[in-house]
C-alpha cells in the first residue's frame, strides 16, 4: 500500500488535471449514461470537481480513511441523498466503466513514475486489492441496505394505498360540500350579499376547485408506480398535435406560436406519453404566455440509440442555480401569484420517464427561456 500510496501522491502533485481532462474525454469516447446528468455543467467545473476527488482519494489512503468514505458514500447513494445523482440513474455498467476509465488515467503515468518493472507491477495489484476490498465491502453493505429498503417500501406501500384511499373519499366529500354549498349562496342569495361578501364566495370556490385539481395530481402521481406500462409503437406528431389541441382546450393561448417539427416515433405507454407532452407544453406555454410574442417549439433528435425529445420557449426561464428543486413534489421555482400551478405536473413527468428507463432534464436562463428534454430508447 506504501508504493501505491507514493505513486498517487506524485499523481496528484504533478498530473491531477491532466487525468481529469483525460479522464472526462475518456467518458465521452465510451458514452457513459452518467454524463447525461451533467449535460448543463461546463466542463471546467466537472473538471475541478474530479481534481479534487483525486486529491481526497489519496488523502484518504494517507489517513487511513479511505474505505469508511467509500462506505458513507454508498450510503449516500442508496438512500438518494447525492446531489445530482441517484441509485436509479447509475447502472453497474456507469460504474464499471468509471473505474476503468480511472484506472486507465493513473496507470498511464507508471511509466513516467517508474523504470523499475517490479514496482510498476506492485502499484498495479495494490491498486486493484484496494478496489477488489471496497467493492466486496461496498456490496456487502449495499445488500443489507436493500433489504432494509424492500422491507421499508413494502410498508411504505401500504400506507400510499391507506392514504390514496382517504384523499380520494374522505377529503372530496367535505370538499364538495363546501364548493356547493358556497355556489348556491351565491347564485340564490346573491341580492343580499354586498360585492365583498360576493368577492369572497368566489375566491372560496376558486380556492375549492384548486384544491380538488391538487388531489387529482397526487392521486395521479401517487398510483403511477403501480400503473403497468401498455408499449406500443408511437406517431410522435400526431400525438404532440393532440396534446397541443387538448391544452388549448382546457387553457386557450391564441398568442403563442406552437411549432412542432418533425418528430421521431417510439415505442412507449402511450397514456403516460400523452401526459408528459401535455404537462411539458402546457408548462411552455404558461411561462412564456408574458412574453410579446411567446414562441413554444417541439423536436427531436436521434443519439447513442436514443431518442431525445425537446420542448422550448422564450418564456420567463429559471436560475439553473435552483435545479435540484425542478423534479420534486411541491417545488415550485414561481410563484402561484405569477404563475398558477399545483407543483406536481414536473415530478409527475419524470416519474413517467423514469417507468420508461429513460432520462429528464432541462436547461434554462432567467428572462432567456427554458428547454426541457427527455430521452427514451429507440
Amino acid at each position: 500500500m506504501e508504493k501505491l500510496i507514493d505513486f498517487l501522491q506524485y499523481v496528484r502533485n504533478n498530473h491531477a488535471e491532466s487525468v481529469a481532462k483525460q479522464s472526462l474525454k475518456d467518458c465521452r469516447e465510451m458514452e457513459v449514461p452518467i454524463l447525461k446528468l451533467f449535460t448543463h455543467i461546463p466542463d471546467e467545473v466537472l473538471i475541478a470537481q474530479s481534481v479534487k476527488g483525486i486529491h481526497d482519494f489519496v488523502d484518504s489512503l494517507v489517513d487511513g480513511t479511505y474505505e469508511q468514505k467509500q462506505l458513507d458514500n454508498l450510503k449516500l447513494w442508496e438512500e438518494d441523498k447525492l446531489p445530482g445523482i441517484t441509485k436509479d440513474s447509475i447502472s453497474p455498467t456507469d460504474l464499471v466503466l468509471i473505474y476503468l476509465i480511472q484506472k486507465k488515467g493513473y496507470f498511464s503515468l507508471i511509466p513516467e513514475y517508474t523504470k523499475d518493472v517490479q514496482l510498476a507491477i506492485d502499484i498495479v495489484l495494490a491498486m486493484e486489492n484496494l478496489h477488489l476490498s471496497s467493492q466486496n465491502r461496498a456490496i456487502n453493505l449495499m445488500f443489507n441496505l436493500r433489504k432494509q429498503s424492500e422491507a421499508q417500501l413494502e410498508l411504505a406501500n401500504k400506507e400510499l394505498e391507506a392514504f390514496s384511499y382517504s384523499v380520494s373519499h374522505d377529503l372530496r366529500a367535505p370538499l364538495r360540500a363546501i364548493h356547493g354549498f358556497t355556489r348556491i349562496l351565491l347564485e340564490d342569495y346573491v341580492s343580499k350579499l354586498d360585492d365583498d361578501a360576493q368577492q369572497m364566495m368566489k375566491s372560496v370556490i376558486n380556492n375549492t376547485e384548486k384544491m380538488g385539481q391538487l388531489i387529482d395530481d397526487l392521486l395521479a402521481f401517487s398510483r403511477l408506480g403501480k400503473k403497468e406500462l401498455q408499449i406500443t409503437k408511437i406517431n410522435m406528431n400526431e400525438m404532440a398535435q393532440s396534446a397541443l389541441d387538448e391544452v388549448r382546450r382546457v387553457e386557450p393561448s391564441p398568442k403563442t406560436n406552437v411549432v412542432i417539427h418533425p418528430l421521431a416515433p417510439v415505442s412507449a405507454d402511450r397514456n403516460l406519453l400523452f401526459q408528459v407532452l401535455a404537462n411539458l407544453m402546457s408548462n411552455a406555454i404558461k411561462y412564456s404566455g408574458k412574453k410579446d410574442n411567446p414562441v413554444v417549439e417541439v423536436s427531436s433528435a436521434e443519439k447513442d440509440g436514443e431518442i431525445i425529445y425537446c420542448v422550448r420557449d422564450n418564456g420567463v426561464g429559471f436560475n439553473m442555480k435552483y435545479y435540484d428543486k425542478l423534479f420534486g413534489v411541491f417545488q415550485r421555482l414561481h410563484s402561484n401569484a405569477e404563475f398558477e400551478g399545483t407543483g406536481i405536473g414536473l415530478a409527475l413527468v419524470k416519474r413517467i420517464i423514469t417507468r420508461h428507463g429513460g432520462n429528464i432534464w432541462a436547461e434554462a436562463e432567467p428572462d432567456r427561456g427554458a428547454s426541457f428534454y427527455f430521452s427514451l430508447k429507440k
